[in-house]
C-alpha cells in the first residue's frame, strides 16, 4: 500500500479494534455473566468490530473504504468521547468506577485511548488527499 497515512490509520483501527474488547473484558471481568449489565460493556465489542470491519475493507482495498474507515474513527470520536464524560462525572462525583480498576486511571486511560482515536481519525482524512495545498 502506497499511502503511509492510510496504512498507519489502519494499522492503528487493528490494534484499537482488538484492545477494547480485551480491555473492556479484563475491567468488567465480574459482571461479563450478569445480563443487567451487559449494554455496560457490550459496546467495545461493537465498536471493535466496526473497526475491523472497516481496516479489512480497507486491506482488501474495496471501494470506498476509507469512507468506511473515516466513519469507523467518527463513531469511536463519538462513543469515547460520551464515555470520558461519564467518567469525568463519576470521578468527580466520587462515584467508584464499576470495574476493577480506579476511578482515575480509567479517567487517564479514556483519555488516551481517545486522544489515540483523534490521530486515527486525523490520518483516515489526510489520507484521502495527499496532495492537499492552501
Amino acid at each position: 500500500m502506497k499511502n503511509k497515512a492510510l496504512l498507519t490509520s489502519m494499522r492503528m483501527a487493528v490494534a484499537l479494534g482488538i484492545f477494547l474488547p480485551l480491555a473492556e473484558t479484563v475491567r468488567r471481568i465480574h459482571e461479563v455473566l450478569a445480563f443487567e449489565n451487559f449494554f455496560r460493556w457490550f459496546d467495545d465489542y461493537i465498536l471493535g468490530a466496526v473497526l475491523l470491519y472497516a481496516a479489512f475493507l480497507v486491506w482488501k482495498q474495496k471501494h470506498n473504504a476509507t469512507l468506511y474507515l473515516i466513519a469507523a474513527w467518527g463513531a469511536a470520536v463519538g462513543g469515547l468521547t460520551l464515555s470520558l464524560y461519564g467518567q469525568f462525572d463519576g470521578y468527580f462525583k466520587n462515584n467508584p468506577d464499576a470495574g476493577i480498576f480506579s476511578s482515575g486511571f480509567v479517567l487517564i486511560a479514556k483519555a488516551l485511548i481517545l486522544f489515540y482515536i483523534l490521530i486515527g481519525l486525523q490520518k483516515s482524512i489526510q489520507s484521502t488527499n495527499t496532495n492537499f495545498t492552501t
